[in-house]
C-alpha cells in the first residue's frame, strides 16, 4: 500500500511452528501504540515478540556521551527498550522510512545503566536490499534486555517506520558479543577475524566474503594468508541454528593500503570519508616495521612498503554493495552508480596523478576538492576528471596539482552501475611542483569606442582553486569571480584601470587592465590660400599621431610627432607634397 507516495511495507504477521505446533502468533503478541523516547533515561520497555512505531525524529536530539548508532555520526537519535520473553532470533528494521537511517541495539555489561555501561550487539546503516534504511538480526536469550536506537544518518530526519519481529526457540541460540572494525591492510599481510561468541556449541558457523560462502570456512575465527586484491570486500559470519534459522554478525569491511595505513579507507558515502582518509606523512626517515621508509619515485607494487605514507601507494577495495545517491553528481558526466570516495591529504605539494589500472570493471574517475567543512555535495570543487584511459572500458587517470594544506576528495564509479575490485592508485611527483598564480605578460592598454563591447580575459596559470576577484579604479566589482570580465556597450564611464587579482593557497598575482573609452569623432577639413586646416576634437589624457598616406590603401606613416589630448579641439595646417590622405590615431 501508499500512504502520501511512501510505500508502507505490510506489517509483520506470523505463527512460528516447531515440532507441529504453533508456538507463538505475532499477530497476537504485537506491541500496543508505544513511542520511542528522545531521552535515554525515558525510554519505555516493550516485550511484545513483534510491533511497529511510526515516528517522527525531527524534534529528537543527541546527548552527550551518546554512541554513534550504525557506527556512523546522527543527530535526532531516539531509544525504546525490548526484553526478549523468549529464546530466538529477533529482527529490528527501518524498513520504508524514506530517509537515511542509523540502527543499533546495545546491552549494559555491567550495573552501569549509563553510555558508558553500553556495549553494542548490532548495527547497520544501509541494509543490503533495503537502500539507505536499515535491519539488524540477532540472536537473543529469554530475559535478557536490549536497548535499541534509531537516528538519521548525519542529521537526517524524517517519519520513522520503526518494526521488530522475533522468530522463537525452543533454546537459546549461540549469541556474538563482539564486533569488529573495518580496516585496511598490506598486500601480502596474514588477516585475522574472530568474534567472540557464548553458547558456542548450539550453533554452527559459515564464513562469507562478498555475499559468497568461503569454502571450509566452519569456525568463529577466519584466517587469510598473502592477502591480495581477491581478498578484499564484506566478511560476516553466519550463525546457523538449525531448521533453516540462521542469523549474521555485523559485517566488517577489508581493504588494502600498500603503505599500510590501516586506518585510511574508502568509503560508499562522501560524507564518510573524513573518518578515514589517507593524510599524508612527509617524514623522510622514519623506522616502520623494521624497515626505513624513503620518499621514492613510481616504484612497483612490491616495494611499496617502504613509502612515506601519501606520496606513491594503492587503496583496493570491492564495490559489490556500492549504493547510489540520488542527490550525487554525474561524475565526468556519467550518472551515479557504484560510488566510492577516499579523502587524501598530500605530504607535500606536487602534481598528483590518480588512475584506477587493475580494477575489474569499467571506471570513472573525478578528483574534487572544497573549502572549510565537507557538509555536502554542493561543497564540492571540480578539479579534473576522467572515464577511459587510451580506450573503451578502460581505466581512469587524472592529474592535478596539488598543496599539503588542502584535503582532496577521489570517486571512483562504475559506468553504466558496473561494480567489483577497484584499485585507486595515487602518486605524489614533488618535482612538479604546485605554483602560485602566475601570469606570462603584462596586459597591452586597450582602446575602444562607445557603445562597442570589450572582454578582458587575461591569461592565469596556477594550481587550483584559483580565486578571482575584479576591481574598477580600486573597488571591487560585485558579482563577478571568474577570470573573464565582459563589458557592454560601453559608454564614457568604462574608461577605467580594471585589476583582476587571482589567488590560490601558494600565493596571488595582480593583472591590470587600462580602457579607454573614446566618442567617434568628427575631424574637420578646410582648405584655404593654398592649405589646409586639419581639426578635429581631443579628449584628455589620450595619446594622437597624425598618419598621411599617397592612397587609401597605405602604406601609411607619421606626418607629426604624437601629443596628448587635453580635451579641446586641435587644429593644424597641413600641405606636404604628394599627400592626399590623412587619419588619426588615437591610443
Amino acid at each position: 500500500m501508499k500512504t502520501n507516495g511512501t510505500v508502507r511495507r505490510p506489517r509483520f504477521i506470523a505463527a512460528w511452528v516447531i515440532a507441529g505446533s504453533v508456538l507463538f502468533s505475532t499477530a497476537a503478541l504485537r506491541a500496543p501504540a508505544q513511542t520511542l523516547s528522545d531521552l535515554f533515561a525515558n525510554r519505555i520497555t516493550v516485550t511484545n515478540l513483534a510491533g511497529q512505531i511510526v515516528q517522527s525524529n525531527g524534534a529528537a536530539t543527541v546527548e552527550a556521551g551518546e554512541p554513534r548508532h550504525g557506527g556512523k555520526p546522527g543527530g535526532h537519535s531516539l531509544w525504546i527498550s525490548w526484553v526478549a520473553v523468549t529464546n530466538g532470533i529477533v529482527t529490528f528494521k527501518t524498513e520504508a522510512s524514506g530517509f537515511d537511517t542509523l540502527l543499533s541495539a546495545y546491552q549494559f555489561t555491567s550495573t552501569n545503566v549509563s553510555f558508558v555501561g553500553l556495549r553494542e550487539v548490532a548495527r547497520s546503516d544501509d541494509a543490503e536490499g533495503l537502500e539507505f534504511e536499515s535491519e539488524i538480526r540477532f540472536g537473543v536469550k529469554a530475559g535478557q534486555q536490549y536497548e535499541i536506537a534509531v537516528d538519521g544518518y548525519r542529521g537526517a530526519v524524517g517519519e520513522i517506520d520503526f518494526q521488530w519481529e522475533t522468530r522463537p526457540l525452543a533454546a537459546a541460540p549461540p549469541l556474538i558479543v563482539s564486533s569488529l572494525a573495518d580496516r585496511a591492510v598490506k598486500l601480502g599481510d596474514t588477516l585475522s577475524l574472530a568474534f567472540t561468541v557464548t553458547n558456542a556449541a548450539a550453533g554452527a558457523y559459515k564464513w562469507e566474503m562478498n555475499g559468497r560462502e568461503i569454502d571450509n570456512a566452519f569456525a568463529t575465527n577466519l584466517v587469510v594468508t598473502n592477502v591480495s586484491a581477491t581478498d578484499v570486500g564484506f566478511y560476516r559470519l553466519r550463525v546457523v541454528v538449525g531448521g533453516g534459522v540462521s542469523y549474521y554478525s555485523v559485517p566488517v569491511e577489508i581493504q588494502i593500503n600498500t603503505e599500510g595505513a590501516s586506518n585510511t579507507l574508502a568509503r560508499p558515502k562522501i560524507l564518510d570519508t573524513p573518518d578515514s582518509p589517507l593524510i599524508g606523512d612527509d617524514g623522510s626517515a622514519k623506522s616502520f616495521g623494521g624497515l626505513t621508509k624513503r620518499i621514492q619515485p613510481m616504484i612497483s607494487m612490491s616495494s611499496l612498503i617502504g613509502v612515506v605514507r601519501g606520496y606513491n601507494g594503492s587503496q583496493v577495495f570491492n564495490t559489490t554493495f556500492a549504493t547510489t545517491d540520488p542527490a550525487e553528481p554525474a561524475h565526468c558526466g556519467n550518472p551515479p552508480g557504484a560510488s566510492y570516495w577516499l579523502m587524501y591529504q598530500p605530504p607535500a605539494n606536487g602534481t598528483m596523478t590518480f588512475d584506477t589500472i587493475g580494477s575489474s570493471y569499467d571506471t570513472v574517475m573525478e578528483v574534487y576538492t572544497f573549502n572549510g567543512a565537507l557538509t555536502s555535495y554542493t561543497n564540492l570543487i571540480s578539479l579534473a576528471c576522467n572515464n577511459d584511459l587510451g580506450a573503451a572500458r578502460g581505466p581512469s587517470r587524472v592529474s592535478v596539482q596539488a598543496v599539503k594544506s588542502r584535503q582532496y576528495v577521489v570517486v571512483v564509479d562504475g559506468v553504466a552501475g558496473a561494480r567489483g575490485s577497484a584499485w585507486l592508485n595515487y602518486n605524489l611527483n614533488t618535482n612538479q611542483p604546485a605554483l602560485p598564480p602566475t601570469t606570462p605578460s603584462l596586459v597591452a592598454t586597450q582602446t575602444i569606442f562607445v557603445g562597442a563591447n570589450l572582454t578582458l580575459a587575461p591569461a592565469i596559470s596556477g594550481a587550483p582553486v584559483l580565486v578571482h576577484r575584479w576591481k574598477k579604479n580600486g573597488a571591487n566589482i560585485p558579482n563577478v569571480t571568474v577570470p573573464v570580465l565582459t563589458l557592454q556597450n560601453v559608454t564614457s564611464a568604462g574608461a577605467a584601470t580594471y585589476t583582476l587579482t587571482t589567488t590560490n593557497d601558494l600565493g596571488a598575482v595582480n593583472v591590470t587592465n587600462i580602457v579607454h573609452v573614446v566618442t567617434p569623432m568628427n575631424c574637420t577639413v578646410a582648405k584655404s590660400a593654398g592649405t589646409v586646416n586639419f581639426a578635429f576634437p581631443t579628449a584628455a589624457d589620450l595619446r594622437y599621431t597624425i598618419l598621411c598616406a599617397t592612397n587609401a590603401a597605405g602604406p601609411w606613416t607619421q606626418w607629426a610627432a604624437p601629443f596628448t589630448g587635453d580635451g579641446g579641439d586641435f587644429s593644424t595646417n597641413i600641405a606636404p607634397p604628394g599627400a592626399n590622405f590623412f587619419r588619426v590615431r588615437i591610443e
